[in-house]
């Protein structure tokens, strides 16, 4: 999953985990990300979403929801930029 985006976020599985753990849908997927021990890079010039970004810290997924978010993948719901292909400009 690159940038999670409108896709990741309105899933379904996605918001049901979201409102489980008390966050929001991005929450979750950064989350996960973190979890999963990859670099995350939030953009945001919305301070209410920049303070959100922050704010990952103070619970985790449990190993089922972890599943669940992983099963996304299998569903192709990635978009954006494939990270292991390298382009030089």
């Amino acid at each position: 999953m690159a940038r999670c985006g409108g896709i990741v976020l309105e899933d379904p599985i996605t918001k049901v985990i979201a409102k489980k753990v008390g966050k929001s849908p991005a929450q979750v997927i950064l989350r996960w990300h973190i979890q999963n021990d990859r670099r995350v890079f939030p953009k945001s010039t919305t301070f209410s979403r920049i303070e959100e970004n922050f704010q990952l810290f103070d619970f985790t997924l449990s190993y089922e929801d972890m599943k669940s978010i992983d099963s996304l993948g299998s569903r192709n719901l990635r978009i954006g930029p494939d990270p292991d292909i390298f382009f030089e400009i």
